[in-house]
């Protein structure tokens, strides 16, 4: 059994993209209910629960494309393309996470929970074995990935996310799923197709409009989120996600990132900063007595 406290490990089960797993807090922080202690226990479970039913999502997807990731400049260190795990001890591991995750989302005590990301598992096994060869598709299945960490955020503690919210995050998703892919193809080049077949589907001028599209509809419907809230303050949030957004586009053209979003997105300065006065904007507007006004 692997060694759950090595680098290994760790790898094998990517800590490291846990962090997309945060959009499960905003219906908590959005709802009004960020000083609720039962909900701020609920929505951490839940967190732990997805990050873990989340694993045996990646190994499946790491087994089926080991071969292709094996001549991936970085992806070829991946413990199961490299062949320190093997297929069936990775697959085991996911399988008992998996089951984990399922026993700690039980103490949530919401049976939509348990659904939720039944869902989702069976939504990224439609996408590893089959969408993921459709064009545009395969973007669209990975954003409403997103959309589902939204959605079991809200299940868990019975509230109903807003439908801006949701489109917000389906654009951003886009923004980041057709930016990773117009790096791949770029950054590949003629190995761009064997790593990832999909990718002879795309040009990188079709990418570039899709992510110019996703940007404007991630932008209005931002917009028209801080106006329907009925907290006319959040409005002022605005520049800011504006500001985050161009600034991760200037990261696409002019500095060639996109391939791990998850990593130039906390190692920006830029980003990080802006993302920080925005969450404090929030929590003062949403929270402060008078923030309402």
């Amino acid at each position: 059994m692997l060694n759950i406290f090595s680098k290994t490990f760790l790898r094998l089960i990517r800590v490291k993209q846990w962090m997309k797993n945060i959009f499960i807090f905003a219906p908590l922080i959005f709802s009004h209910h960020l000083l609720n202690i039962q909900d701020i226990t609920k929505t951490v479970t839940v967190f732990f629960a997805f990050s873990l039913v989340s694993v045996l999502v990646y190994i499946i997807n790491d087994i089926h494309d080991c071969k292709q990731d094996a001549i991936h400049p970085e992806k070829k260190s991946r413990p199961i393309a490299s062949g320190t795990v093997s297929k069936s001890q990775a697959l085991i591991t996911g399988i008992i996470l998996f089951i984990a995750g399922i026993s700690i989302a039980f103490l949530a005590k919401r049976p939509q929970v348990i659904i939720t990301l039944l869902a989702y598992l069976i939504i990224n096994m439609l996408y590893t074995f089959f969408l993921k060869q459709i064009a545009i598709l395969d973007v669209f299945i990975i954003a409403v990935g997103f959309c589902i960490r939204v959605i079991i955020g809200a299940v868990a503690i019975d509230v109903q996310p807003s439908q801006w919210i949701i489109s917000t995050t389906f654009a951003i998703s886009l923004v980041l799923g057709f930016g990773k892919r117009r790096h791949e193809l770029l950054s590949l080049k003629q190995e761009a197709v064997e790593h990832r077949e999909i990718l002879g589907e795309y040009t990188p001028r079709l990418l570039d409009i899709m992510i110019a599209v996703s940007s404007s509809i991630t932008a209005i419907s931002y917009m028209f989120y801080t106006m329907e809230s009925g907290i006319s303050k959040l409005f002022y949030t605005f520049p800011l996600v504006l500001y985050a957004l161009f600034r991760y586009l200037y990261l696409i053209y002019d500095k060639n990132k996109g391939g791990k979003p998850e990593e130039d997105l906390i190692n920006d300065k830029g980003i990080i900063i802006t993302v920080i006065l925005w969450g404090l904007m929030i929590i003062g507007i949403l929270y402060y007595p008078a923030g309402g006004c």
